[in-house]
């Protein structure tokens, strides 16, 4: 299902019928929660309520999380997971630095009541299952859409900030870091544009938090120049979300991303972009627009 900014503009002002697709669109673009704030007949549905649990559960993972890090002095981010809006993920994505750490973070974790539901292409998914919800944990050791990485992990690492999280201190992404990412993660890996991701950057964007020279530095200038260009298009058109990209556009980000990789990674990019084709990243490219 799909909703247009109009649309939910007028969810938060309570002036539209709260029907299934309403819902539905609001839940497909990851703004549920925060229409929910808003809407007092939204906050009373089960939708909303299993997110407010969800968010509680969350914030409990993520502090066990944090634990074990320090534990075993295991670097890592908390990334895709912290807005600039109040912002229930799907899933609470963990980036470790070392690839060799992840191992004993999932052991200890699994002895804290997870279990493994997943196993990807760059990520382990755990979940723990409790108070009538549940939470998974996406543990990375790289950001990739398949094998290709498409943000540098030790640029995040370099980049980190630390917040508070009720008794815990939390590494997580620069503002400028997590708004590229937002849209790097959007268009080279889901080849769609949530309204999530149209607020992350916008509120970026209006906070001064996004220097356009820093886009060279991470081979995202071309990204973000699409990006903007679409949220224009989508806006001045009255096109509901998701919306998904068309082939030459994800194509046109890839090439332009590998030309400013490939200068210091070489055949390693190369060897990235093959093995992805050839692993589930073919099927998702397939759903792109022609």
């Amino acid at each position: 299902m799909s909703l247009t900014l109009t649309e939910f503009i007028k969810v938060l002002k309570n002036e539209i019928q709260l029907s299934r697709e309403i819902k539905q669109g609001l839940i497909a673009n990851k703004i549920l929660y925060l229409a929910g704030l808003y809407n007092r007949d939204l906050q009373r549905s089960e939708e909303w309520q299993e997110r407010e649990r969800r968010r509680r559960l969350q914030s409990i993972s993520i502090g066990e999380v944090v634990e074990v890090a320090e534990k075993f002095g295991i670097r890592y981010l908390i990334v895709k997971t912290f807005k600039l809006f109040p912002y229930v993920p799907d899933d609470i994505d963990i980036l470790l630095l070392d690839f060799n750490q992840r191992d004993l973070l999932i052991k200890e974790l699994l002895q804290r009541g997870y279990f493994i539901r997943k196993v990807g292409t760059p990520e382990i998914t755990l979940r723990k299952v409790a108070n009538n919800t549940y939470v998974d944990l996406d543990i990375h050791h790289k950001m990739a859409a398949g094998n290709y990485v498409y943000y540098d992990s030790e640029i995040l690492w370099r980049n980190r900030r630390k917040m508070h999280l009720n008794d815990y201190e939390v590494y997580t992404t620069s503002q400028q870091d997590e708004c590229i990412l937002t849209i790097a993660h959007a268009l080279m890996k889901e080849f769609e544009i949530l309204l999530s991701d149209f607020l992350q950057v916008y509120l970026c964007v209006k906070l001064n938090y996004m220097d356009t020279r820093y886009l060279a530095v991470v081979g995202h200038r071309r990204t973000f120049e699409l990006f903007s260009h679409k949220i224009k298009y989508i806006l001045s058109n009255e096109i509901a979300l998701p919306y998904r990209l068309h082939v030459w556009e994800a194509v046109d980000i890839y090439l332009h991303n590998v030309r400013q990789r490939i200068k210091k990674d070489q055949m390693k990019v190369l060897i990235e972009l093959i093995s992805s084709l050839e692993s589930k990243g073919l099927a998702k490219i397939f759903t792109i627009r022609i």
